[in-house]
């Protein structure tokens, strides 16, 4: 989701770019994952990863504008391919790409670049390549053994018309983002600023999908949200003018589900991240998931990721979405909020953090859903310490020690960890645009230190089977702010078990203080464990079981059995 920034006036141009689909064989649909707890998740901005094709880079007169982050840099699914050595040296296994649609174009502050923004649903964003280039993307993916997902938005359109509230056919003030309206405006007082979107719709199962355009009635016209109910949420249109769909509308809702499963079928793709997904009823997730799983496992297509975004540090709030047929997994925010930010970065206690590594699991279903990825939300949720919604972590505090200290959590702390592209080059990027730098201007450098520390994380949890899958146990968390000073200030340290598989991670989130405790585990007496971030550091379990951990201000020890 892109985070309200004020706009104006744009201009459309859509171009049908290989979604004029009809003219390409589909390829195999087959199922490529696992188990999605193996998998180390890459965040791709698809504008700024790499160029691999400058003839795209204008389009319709809208092209890049060198330097300026709220317009189109000129990255695409080519260059994205180019690059998968850079990705495999990193530890990657599966790519999250920015949405694939055509989008609103251009305003006057900013592009469509990031892909939220869509105009038709059926017609990819020729900036970014067209079809061939995406399968040979999705196929090069799969031929290294790795996954790939695709972020979809299901909510909304772009600013796709106005609300001609005087009926002049004119957008006068007001009118491009009215304030919420307690009723809807009637379908007559809506204009068309472009083409309106099109979905994908099948008469019925067998059918091929046509590309129909939507109508008025097809949109909620309650104009922009003022506050944070729920019900705003719901029914109103996000800021920017991000137009929301009728998602209790059953055509709208078959629609989506036809759109987005065709897009499957003819990329072979592994998942879906959902965006927005409080801004939707949970039934209609509940809907929407249900109709996917079932026309892709007639394909063939099996654990497919239905990945939800929702911006909230309840853990019952996140759970709520995975319940009953839903979602199968959601980015685990309260991870984000209470174990990175609040413990690494603001020094709270450790047991702030401590309760989002285990009590938080008792929110969400024991099991996972029928024709899903064959995991409970909890082990499937994404941790992750940055996105592209959020300032880097080098911006809230410029310590690699604090940035690294965050990301050995992400690796650990129990779910599929993700990682923010530019993160392993040490961007320092701030809120929204600011936040979403080209990569190539690194020059895909390997030798910084976050990319070595990021690479030896996949590395060392690749060789763990409870790093990966293991249940987590908290075995020590300070009661201390990591502010003041005291014995085992700032430490947290949990277990990952799984069938007799054990790994100790221990964290010490204090800024300048040692962090020393005498820690109980699952290891039995006379086991010899070396730290697997630091080669030669072995400690010894005791009698009881324990050892004596002692860790320098800011530092981690991932304690391996040795063999």
């Amino acid at each position: 989701m892109v985070r309200p920034w004020p706009i104006g006036l744009y201009a459309l141009v859509i171009v049908c770019a290989a979604a004029c689909v009809g003219d390409h064989s589909e390829p195999e649909i087959a199922t490529h994952v696992d188990d999605w707890r193996d998998e180390v998740i890459y965040q791709i901005v698809v504008d700024r990863f790499a160029n691999g094709d400058p003839s795209n880079d204008s389009i319709g007169g809208v092209g890049t504008v060198a330097g300026d982050l709220a317009r189109y840099q000129g990255g695409d699914w080519s260059g994205i391919t180019e690059q998968l050595d850079y990705l495999d040296a990193l530890g990657v296994t599966t790519l999250w790409i920015s949405p694939i649609n055509a989008n609103v174009e251009r305003t006057d502050y900013q592009d469509g670049y990031h892909g939220y923004w869509a105009s038709d649903f059926t017609t990819l964003n020729p900036h970014f390549g067209d079809l061939a280039e995406l399968r040979k993307l999705v196929d090069s993916v799969h031929a290294r053994g790795m996954k790939i997902i695709v972020d979809i938005v299901a909510n909304h359109t772009g600013r796709v018309f106005y609300y001609d509230l005087d009926a002049d056919r004119s957008p006068d003030d007001g009118e491009l983002e009215p304030a919420f309206l307690g009723t809807r405006a009637p379908p007559g007082q809506i204009e068309w600023l472009v083409a309106p979107p099109r979905l994908f719709v099948r008469d019925d199962d067998d059918a091929q999908p046509v590309a129909t355009p939507l109508a008025a009635t097809h949109f909620h016209r309650h104009g922009q949200t003022t506050d944070g109910s729920q019900m705003q949420k719901q029914l109103g249109d996000f800021p920017t003018g991000l137009r929301d769909l009728d998602t209790e509308n059953d055509y709208v809702v078959g629609g989506l589900i036809d759109t987005f499963t065709h897009w499957v079928e003819l990329t072979d793709v592994d998942g879906f991240r959902l965006d927005a997904i409080p801004h939707a009823p949970h039934e209609f997730w509940r809907e929407f998931a249900q109709g996917v799983r079932r026309r892709l496992e007639s394909l063939g297509k099996r654990r497919f990721l239905l990945l939800g975004e929702v911006f909230d540090g309840d853990p019952a709030r996140l759970a709520s979405y995975t319940s009953d047929g839903g979602l199968d997994s959601v980015f685990d925010f309260t991870f984000k909020l209470s174990a990175v930010d609040g413990f690494v970065f603001d020094g709270k206690p450790a047991v702030h953090a401590a309760a989002a590594l285990s009590s938080a699991a008792e929110h969400y279903p024991s099991s996972g859903h029928r024709g899903g990825v064959g995991l409970s939300p909890w082990q499937a949720r994404v941790t992750f310490a940055s996105n592209h919604d959020v300032p880097r972590l080098r911006y809230w505090l410029d310590d690699p020690w604090a940035a690294e200290l965050a990301m050995t959590m992400v690796f650990t702390a129990g779910g599929i960890p993700s990682v923010y592209y530019g993160t392993e080059q040490e961007f320092r990027g701030g809120w929204g645009n600011a936040a979403r730098e080209p990569l190539w201007q690194s020059g895909f450098r390997r030798d910084t230190r976050m990319f070595r520390h990021l690479a030896k994380l996949a590395a060392i949890r690749r060789q763990s089977r409870a790093l990966r899958r293991g249940d987590l146990t908290v075995r020590y968390a300070s009661e201390i702010t990591a502010r003041t000073s005291g014995a085992g200030a700032g430490l947290l340290v949990w277990e990952r078990h799984i069938d007799g598989d054990r790994a100790l991670i221990a964290i010490n989130g204090h800024p300048t203080d040692n962090a020393t405790a005498r820690v109980c585990t699952g290891f039995a007496t006379g086991d010899v464990l070396a730290n697997f971030l630091a080669d030669g550091d072995r400690v010894v379990v005791d009698a009881d079981g324990c050892v004596d951990i002692e860790l320098k201000p800011r530092r981690a020890s991932i304690l391996l059995l040795t063999r």
